[in-house]
């Protein structure tokens, strides 16, 4: 078994894929920051995104991988190219049908996917000079930052709105005026301060953000707000917003630019099932890297030239270019290996159905921490900038996720299929136990690590031009709460093997949909929680991250029921070992945090330069004390990365 080596090819290429996008995303944090771009931008690429994710890294290879390895070793390596082209082009058929059907509804989609961008109320019909009627007034807040106003008018001559009151009601249910506009003039388009007077005129296609006062607590905002100058009664529209007004159309726009990613990954995905099966897992890991260095170029390039306003379009177009380039490099490399993958004129043979049936479950089941987070994108949409701060929290726990998680699964599924095949029980037995132990060899210190230097990381990585210290503060909160549940992400891929090698995709698919559920609860109780202190996102986090274990307890107890898991004695000898090294690395980082805290506000260097020392610090101290408590040996490690099969 060459599990070591296997994973070291694939979490090499996977590292420097998330080094780049470490680096994608400084560049946009800088150019773009936190704003009702990256709101639209991240929200309209998590879409196709996380179908990438289920089929490349889930659900496809969950059902396609053992029915090519049964066709390649039972009749050989023609039969299984035939076999591998028929599947490659009816994947392709029905995902082009979809990709055609969802870009023209892609307004619905979002809809869906991100409620709350869109606005809060509306009010209705109105008398000329007298209250506006039909506005939910007052406007309960829910945590928002700002409050955005959007006024519209079908009539023949639209009248102009007057606002002339702005009043903030606290908890405590105090009202204080919320604005004084004759000193602070709103900056939207089409309005105008009153002469004299504390208020302002709004224009028919204007809009006015009203920015909340920060540490205040507050639980509504009531407007006075009359229409006057209209021919009769106008069908005047006043829609309230908590985030900005154009994010829901930028992000269907976006996502419809985006959305073609959705058909060339999962094409993709095919092509490196293919490779994997044969043990060629260099290019399926490496071409990710091709999508961050487009990404790069986009920003340093095209953004200065077309400029900052249209920095979302740029990305937009970059994930639209990678696709396909990603698509040509793999079909180029299982040519090269001997695998002509092509397209033919699909049959719907017993393989293929065979596989459809096996890909259904799997996508629910391989694909369940994709959902969460979709499930958690679509609760961050009702609070402004929400949906930012997970992103870039998520871009660090992504790091040893995608190193270690994905190449558990890529590389112990084809692993365990051979061992079940060839009826070698207690092989696929080991190949668990070793994942589960390198596993939390790597996990359980960088989740110590994450909760303790959160704010270092987040600040040392992205803090600098648009992206603020407060934006650092209100991120690494929700890094710390993903990082919970960063061991349970990567056991799920270390067990799911254990069901798929036996084309068993319906019991991860049941266990799977109780996970789903088990986030949707949580997240819903603890956004709602914090969401008037503003931080509402950190419940989404945390939701996400107890899902991620009851996933891994219920696997667990499945494959144990039917005798395919037994720890054995090695596992759980170092389960120990690894723990009282992470936890002595743990507090040796938060004594030295703590030391450098003045440091490490001082400025972007001092901050980059405390960052540096703690993460080697850190690597350093565990590193000796599993060596020293016998977590790991040099000589195993050796060993494991010498084994060629």
């Amino acid at each position: 078994m060459a599990q070591l080596r296997s994973l070291a090819t694939v979490s090499g290429f996977t590292a420097i894929s998330r080094v780049l996008g470490f680096l994608r995303d400084v560049f946009i944090s800088r150019i773009v920051g936190i704003s009702f771009v990256t709101d639209a931008f991240f929200t309209a690429f998590r879409f196709p995104n996380m179908f990438r994710r289920i089929f490349g890294e889930g659900a496809f290879n969950a059902a396609f991988v053992p029915l090519f390895a049964k066709k390649l070793e039972g009749d050989g390596k023609k039969e299984a190219v035939h076999f591998g082209s028929h599947t490659f082009s009816m994947l392709g058929l029905v995902l082009a049908i979809a990709t055609l059907i969802a870009i023209p509804c892609m307004g619905l989609i979002m809809s869906v996917v991100a409620p709350g961008f869109k606005a809060k109320a509306d009010s209705g019909w109105v008398a000329q000079g007298q209250v506006l009627e039909g506005l939910a007034n007052p406007i309960k807040l829910a945590g928002a930052k700002d409050v955005f106003l959007l006024y519209e008018s079908e009539g023949a001559k639209a009248p102009e709105l007057t606002f002339t009151k702005a009043d903030l009601i606290t908890k405590a249910g105090e009202r204080r005026a919320l604005w004084d506009f004759r000193q602070h003039p709103p900056s939207p388009t089409l309005a105008a301060p009153l002469q004299g007077a504390a208020g302002f005129r709004l224009l028919n296609g204007g809009t006015v953000r009203f920015p909340l006062p920060n540490g205040l607590e507050a639980e509504a905002v009531e407007l006075e707000v009359r229409a006057a100058g209209g021919q009769g009664e106008e069908n005047v529209r006043l829609q309230v917003y908590r985030n900005d007004p154009g994010t829901f159309d930028l992000t269907v726009t976006l996502a419809r630019i985006t959305f073609i990613y959705l058909l060339c990954m999962a094409l993709a995905a095919h092509l490196s099932g293919v490779l994997n099966t044969v043990r060629i897992f260099g290019m399926p890991a490496a071409a990710p890297i091709m999508l961050n260095v487009i990404f790069i170029i986009g920003l340093v390039i095209f953004v200065p030239t077309i400029g900052k306003g249209k920095a979302g379009h740029v990305l937009a177009w970059c994930v639209f270019v990678a696709g396909f380039v990603q698509l040509g490099a793999l079909w180029w490399a299982c040519r090269r290996a001997g695998y002509h993958i092509r397209l033919v004129r699909p049959k719907m043979s017993p393989e293929m159905k065979r596989l459809f049936l096996l890909m259904g479950p799997g996508i629910m089941s391989a694909g369940i921490q994709q959902i969460n987070l979709l499930i958690g994108g679509i609760i961050a949409s009702f609070q402004q900038n929400a949906v930012s701060y997970l992103y870039y929290s998520e871009r660090i726990y992504q790091l040893p996720l995608g190193m270690v998680g994905i190449a558990f699964g890529v590389v112990l599924l084809p692993d365990i299929t051979r061992a079940v095949r060839a009826r070698r029980d207690s092989d696929a037995l080991t190949s668990i136990n070793r994942g589960i132990e390198y596993s939390l060899l790597i996990t359980l210190p960088a989740t110590i690590a994450l909760l303790v230097i959160a704010f270092p990381i987040i600040s040392g990585v992205f803090q600098g031009g648009e992206f603020t210290l407060q934006k650092s503060l209100a991120t690494a909160p929700a890094l710390s709460a993903f990082a919970l549940g960063l061991p349970g992400y990567v056991l799920i891929k270390v067990l799911q093997p254990g069901y798929f090698a036996r084309e068993d995709t319906k019991t991860p698919m049941y266990i799977a949909g109780v996970t789903v559920l088990t986030n949707i609860v949580f997240s819903l109780i603890l956004f709602n929680l914090l969401r008037s202190k503003g931080i509402g996102h950190i419940g989404i986090a945390l939701a996400t991250s107890i899902a991620a274990w009851v996933n891994v307890v219920l696997l667990a107890i499945g494959l144990r029921r039917r005798g395919y898991l037994q720890v054995d004695k090695r596992l759980l000898d170092r389960v120990w070992r690894i723990a009282v090294a992470s936890l002595l690395m743990g507090i040796l980082l938060f004594v030295l945090n703590q030391a450098l805290d003045d440091f490490l506000r001082s400025g972007r260097w001092q901050c980059l330069l405390s960052l540096t020392l703690l993460i080697g610090v850190g690597i350093a101290s565990y590193g000796a004390c599993a060596f020293t408590l016998g977590a790991t040996s040099r000589t195993e490690l050796r060993q494991g990365f010498r084994r060629s099969g």
